[in-house]
């Protein structure tokens, strides 16, 4: 991969930090500024909303408008948004705030992923991981960040403090974007493609497992008395999809993209069964950075896949699969905090081992309906 792609793929990655932390985020800021986790949990759901309804629109405008012309304006709106919500007091206001975020959030994991075979077509499963690897970071490092904002100058300061970051990623990212010949994208059949339906079908039951996670972690150290190492434990998951992205890129697989991918999902299926064991935060961080190992490899074979089956429509693709992972991680956090109230962890952890358990009968039994062309080709492994 040549200097310029890895430094986009940074650049862009970092441009999503106040995306990625902006459920905690708002949970902070909603709290500072109504008094009210009620109040914090409904801008959460508004940002959420937001997003789903209006990811797919985004994608849809990349290949038409262009990429920068659309990271421009979106990265613009959601900037503004986002700092006027650091700077907001009184409920009505900061939900109605969130909500404007979600709808301007700016697609630029979709335009990334839809960006790449044409920045490292010959190196393409290496960049993928290399681009799930940017992203562990954000999710390993994001966390800590907002929790030093929010610690040295308060919630609404890590909320502006993170945006601007983020900003400055896209600013340079939108720099660093080369200029493809637009044109209007082939129209109909997208969404009836059954490949569609298979990656659809799996990613969505993968997301309620995501959303499960992020409710089950804080359970589980609650439910033991540690509640203040939930992070910790994350930071560790995150640590373990690391590891295993930076293996991937290190080796990538030569074996049909379809066959790695339900591989991979079989084994986020059966690393995940060992979670309902522990019964302590040590234990719970061996099992749950193995249980990490494969997630980033798993998500990197994913977007290879909605590459190719969506050509030149894959960012619009990758919009689509946004609005069900918003809808799939939303369901799971509604289970999970039953689940979670009743349990802390143990067999709370079953409804992440049974989602994921659904998307591999989904993958496995549709097998067929994925591209079958190799993960890596002999070219692949070429230099860096």
């Amino acid at each position: 991969m040549n200097v310029r792609a890895l430094v986009l793929i940074g650049c862009l990655n970092l441009a999503q930090l106040p995306i990625a932390m902006r459920p905690l985020l708002v949970t902070l800021a909603g709290v500072e500024a109504a008094g009210s986790f009620t109040t914090a949990g409904l801008a959460g759901a508004a940002a959420a909303v937001g997003t789903a309804v209006a990811a797919p629109l985004w994608a849809r405008a990349l290949p038409v408008s262009g990429d920068r012309r659309v990271l421009v304006v979106s990265g613009a709106l959601f900037t503004a948004a986002q700092l006027a919500l650091a700077a907001t007091h009184g409920p009505a206001l900061f939900i109605g705030l969130a909500a404007v975020s979600g709808l301007a959030t700016p697609p630029v994991s979709a335009s990334l992923r839809a960006m790449i075979p044409r920045l490292a077509r010959p190196q393409l499963t290496r960049a993928y991981a290399v681009n799930s690897i940017a992203l562990e970071t954000i999710y390993i490092g994001g966390p800590l960040w907002v929790s030093g904002w929010a610690a040295l100058a308060g919630p609404a300061a890590a909320l502006a403090a993170t945006t601007l970051t983020g900003a400055a990623g896209l600013v340079v990212g939108v720099v660093l974007v080369p200029v493809f010949e637009r044109g209007r994208p082939r129209r109909g059949g997208l969404l009836s493609d059954p490949a569609v339906h298979t990656l659809g079908a799996a990613y969505l039951a993968y997301w309620v497992c995501m959303g499960a996670m992020w409710v089950l972690v804080p359970a589980f150290t609650q439910h033991t008395g540690a509640a203040g190492q939930s992070g910790l434990l994350v930071a560790v998951w995150s640590a373990g999809s690391l590891a295993g992205g930076v293996a991937l890129a290190a080796r990538p697989p030569r074996g049909a993209q379809r066959n790695t991918y339900t591989a991979l999902l079989g084994a986020l299926a059966l690393t995940s069964l060992p979670l309902a064991l522990p019964g302590s935060v040590a234990v719970m961080a061996v099992v749950i950075a193995v249980f990490g190992l494969a997630l980033a490899p798993w998500l990197a074979v994913h977007d290879q896949l909605v590459a190719a089956i969506g050509e030149d429509r894959s960012g619009e693709l990758y919009g689509w699969l946004t609005t069900l992972g918003q809808i799939g991680g939303a369901a799971g956090s509604a289970l999970a905090g039953t689940v979670g109230d009743r349990y802390g962890g143990g067999p709370a952890f079953l409804l992440v081992s049974g989602a994921l358990a659904i998307a591999l009968a989904v993958a496995a039994t549709r097998r067929g309906t994925l591209p079958d062309g190799a993960g890596a080709s002999p070219v692949t492994t070429g230099g860096s």
